[in-house]
């Protein structure tokens, strides 16, 4: 990963565009970490990691993420194609399959595994895992779990974009079956046929524009696919466009402005609140809350 930064902030251009390392994880994994640090959490806040899986060797994902802790974020697993079986310590299990989002709030503890499989011949996985970290007075929230089938949602045109919808506001259209959000995120996933979109930013929101086919220019700047430009805390329009077909995903979301201190699956506020994690984990109260919290759409 290398940070390219910008020399002001709050302009309207990229603050650095990131570019992502191959890295092994859960069982041995191959996944793309397109960012994902404390270092870039300053310019990426509050998002917290961002990795693409694509492969279409089952040998390289199969093994999966087997259970694992988490604690004090979110996590939105976006796939694309293949499938990942999924369960957690407060009861939720299930697939998730080609087009569909896998949102889950660990908050104050959850236990889950999620375990890709690949369907008969068609050997391919794809897909996106963006961690949000949670503001500090909803680190110890109750866990939640949303299923969101991005393949329901209406699909915007406009002009020659067509927009899925997955959370937030855009030309005064949304996904009216989520709820409002803290961090106030928006999650389009974005098709154009060589046009081009502008989408406004509001004031303290942290944008990320990534190409998953082709290359575009994000206001003036090249962004090739699987770089993520950052854009920093201005108000503004961000203008997305190429000259030919391409496909990006583009996410906002409000800053924390918090401070972190971020151990594996776990991210609080101060290293007391991480010894105190991992002093429930060997106590075996790390998951205090086991009520259900289910809602699909």
């Amino acid at each position: 990963m290398n940070g390219d930064k910008g020399v002001d902030k709050n302009r309207l251009t990229p603050i650095m565009i990131l570019r992502g390392r191959e890295v092994r994880d859960g069982a041995g994994v191959r996944i793309s970490r397109l960012f994902g640090s404390p270092d870039t959490f300053d310019f990426t806040d509050p998002f917290l990691l961002l990795d693409y899986f694509g492969s279409d060797k089952p040998e390289e994902y199969e093994m999966g993420f087997p259970w694992h802790p988490h604690r004090g974020i979110e996590t939105l697993t976006y796939l694309l194609k293949g499938r990942v079986e999924h369960e957690d310590s407060i009861g939720n299990r299930g697939v998730i399959h080609p087009g569909e989002i896998q949102w889950m709030t660990a908050g104050s503890g959850i236990f889950h595994q999620e375990m890709p499989k690949s369907y008969g011949q068609d050997r391919d996985m794809l897909g996106f895992q963006l961690w949000l970290n949670l503001r500090k007075g909803d680190k110890m929230s109750k866990p939640t779990y949303r299923g969101i089938d991005v393949n329901h949602l209406n699909k915007l045109q406009s002009e020659r974009n067509e927009i899925k919808v997955i959370s937030g506001s855009i030309m005064g259209r949304d996904n009216p079956l989520m709820e409002k959000h803290s961090l106030d995120v928006s999650y389009f996933d974005v098709t154009s046929d060589g046009g081009y979109l502008e989408i406004p930013k509001g004031d303290g929101f942290t944008s990320l524009v990534i190409p998953m086919e082709g290359s575009l220019l994000a206001n003036g700047t090249p962004v090739n696919k699987l770089e993520v430009a950052v854009f920093g805390s201005g108000r503004g329009d961000i203008r997305i466009e190429g000259s030919r077909k391409h496909r990006y995903i583009y996410i906002s979301g409000r800053r924390t402005n918090d401070k972190i201190s971020w151990y594996g699956p776990i991210v609080m506020n101060d290293w007391k609140e991480i010894e105190d994690s991992f002093r429930d984990l060997q106590k075996g109260t790390f998951v205090r809350d086991m009520s259900p919290n289910f809602n699909a759409f």
